[in-house]
């Protein structure tokens, strides 16, 4: 994978400096695999400046409607399972709307984890994005303490909940947490490497 201006795919974060490496350092351990991509952080970044940017997936779905209508793009979506905890689908069509982004289907495309693809308009201009919610109950964190760390930890959600999972995370270990983030690396590329090869089959 290259990072560059001449992608089709770009990749979104709603919040978050974790993740964000998390993701990144995936990438680059594997940037001689696959197509190319671009990797944006909405809140951050030339393409960026001069907009005021929400956080969350509000702030997503708003970036991908004024930045669909000057590009041809397919988006993936990293972001934390708080923003929406219990409904991810009607969630996702709820924001849309807000921003007059249709959405004609939208399909769970991992049955162990939040992965989901939608076939998207904005006026006739058809694109695809890919939400991934990180964590189980709340955020990246619990995702790495539970399928990752093989951690026993309660389940928090709601406002805060994602600081309780840090906190607990923070706690492990230094040799034992950098296994569990090396770990995290190939987890993570496979979600990606599964929607890139689901978007080629789509495409063709």
């Amino acid at each position: 994978m290259k990072f560059t201006e001449k992608a089709n795919i770009q990749i979104l974060f709603g919040d978050g400096q974790f993740e964000r490496s998390i993701i990144r350092n995936a990438l680059e351990r594997n940037k001689d695999k696959y197509c190319q991509i671009s990797l944006f952080v909405p809140e951050s970044g030339r393409k960026g400046k001069g907009r005021i940017i929400n956080t969350g997936i509000d702030g997503v779905l708003k970036f991908i409607k004024d930045d669909i209508t000057r590009f041809s793009l397919s988006y993936i979506v990293f972001i934390d399972k708080e923003h929406c905890a219990t409904d991810c689908e009607n969630c996702i069509i709820k924001y849309a709307s807000r921003y007059g982004i249709s959405i004609s289907s939208i399909q769970k495309i991992r049955e162990d984890f939040d992965v989901y693809r939608l076939m998207c308009y904005v006026g006739n201009k058809k694109f695809f994005i890919y939400f991934v919610f990180l964590g189980f109950y709340c955020c990246i964190e619990d995702f790495i303490l539970i399928k990752i760390c093989n951690k026993d930890v309660s389940k928090f959600s709601g406002e805060g909940c994602c600081k309780k999972y840090k906190e607990i995370f923070n706690h492990i270990q230094k040799d034992a947490k950098e296994l569990c983030i090396e770990k995290t690396y190939d987890e993570l590329f496979k979600i990606i490497a599964l929607i890139l090869e689901d978007l080629t089959t789509i495409k063709t």
